[in-house]
C-alpha cells in the first residue's frame, strides 16, 4: 500500500480503468457475486491492460509531436524539480490518457462478447428476461407468475431487480394486460383498473415465459391463460 498521499492518490487513478471496466461489465450483464480477490484481481489486470494502450498511444503521440508531449526522460531525471516547472502540461497530458484508458474500458466491457463455454453464472432472471429475449428478437416478454398461495398473476415484463444473487428479496413488475386467478382451480380472468403490478421473487412458485414479437395493447385479452 502506498505510505503517502500522493501515493493513494495516484493507485486510485491509475484503477480507474479497471473500475469503469468491471462496473460496466456488471451494469451490462450481471453475474452472482466472486470473491473479494477475483474481484480486486480482475480490477486491477484490467487497469493494467487499459494503462498500457494509454501508455503505448502516449509513446506515439511523444514520438510524432515531441515539441507538445512531457518529456519523460526529463521527468526521471529532475522528478518534482521538472514537475513544478511543466505542471500544466503534465497535469492536461494526464487527464487526456486517464480519459482515454477510461473510455477504452468502458467500450471493451461493452463490446467485448463473453466467452464461449456450457457453464454460466449469470442469473437465471437476467438469463430468461434480459439474454434469451434479446436472442429470440422479443419486442416483450410476458411472464406468468404461479404463486405458493395457489394464486396466478399475469402480465407484460415491465421491470425486474437486476441484482446478481438470486434471492427472495428481488421483484419484478408486470403491466397490462394483465391476468389474474385468485387459487388454484378458479378460472383466470383479466384483472383491469391497475398500471402496474409487482411480484416478489419470495411468493412465486415457478415462472412461464413468453416471448413476444410485438407489444399487446393494455386492453386486449392475455396472450394465453392458465
Amino acid at each position: 500500500m502506498p505510505s503517502t498521499l500522493l501515493g493513494l492518490v495516484l493507485l486510485v487513478v491509475c484503477l480507474v480503468p479497471g473500475f469503469v471496466y468491471a462496473a460496466t461489465r456488471d451494469l451490462r450483464v450481471p453475474e452472482r457475486t466472486s470473491s473479494a480477490f477475483r474481484e480486486t484481481t480482475r480490477v486491477v489486470l484490467a487497469s493494467l491492460a487499459f494503462d498500457a494502450m494509454a501508455l503505448a498511444a502516449f509513446a506515439v503521440a511523444r514520438t510524432a509531436a515531441p515539441d507538445v508531449t512531457p518529456d519523460t526522460g526529463r521527468l526521471v531525471r529532475e522528478g518534482l524539480g521538472y514537475v513544478r516547472e511543466d505542471y500544466a502540461r503534465l497535469t492536461l497530458w494526464c487527464c487526456a490518457l486517464l480519459v482515454l484508458a477510461a473510455g477504452a474500458a468502458l467500450a471493451a466491457a461493452r463490446l467485448l462478447p463473453r466467452g464461449p463455454g456450457p457453464l454460466s453464472v449469470e442469473s437465471s432472471w437476467w438469463l430468461l428476461f434480459g439474454r434469451y429475449p434479446e436472442q429470440a428478437g422479443a419486442a416483450c416478454t410476458y411472464v406468468g407468475c404461479e404463486l405458493v398461495d395457489g394464486s396466478y398473476l399475469a402480465g407484460v415484463l415491465k421491470h425486474f431487480a437486476h441484482q446478481a444473487e438470486e434471492t427472495g428479496d428481488r421483484e419484478l413488475a408486470l403491466a397490462p394486460p394483465l391476468e389474474y386467478r385468485p387459487h388454484a382451480g378458479a378460472p383466470a380472468r383479466p384483472l383491469t383498473g391497475h398500471q402496474l403490478v409487482s411480484v416478489s421473487a419470495r411468493q412465486i412458485r415457478f415462472l412461464t415465459v413468453t416471448y413476444l414479437d410485438r407489444i399487446p395493447p393494455p386492453e386486449t385479452s392475455p396472450p394465453s391463460g392458465h
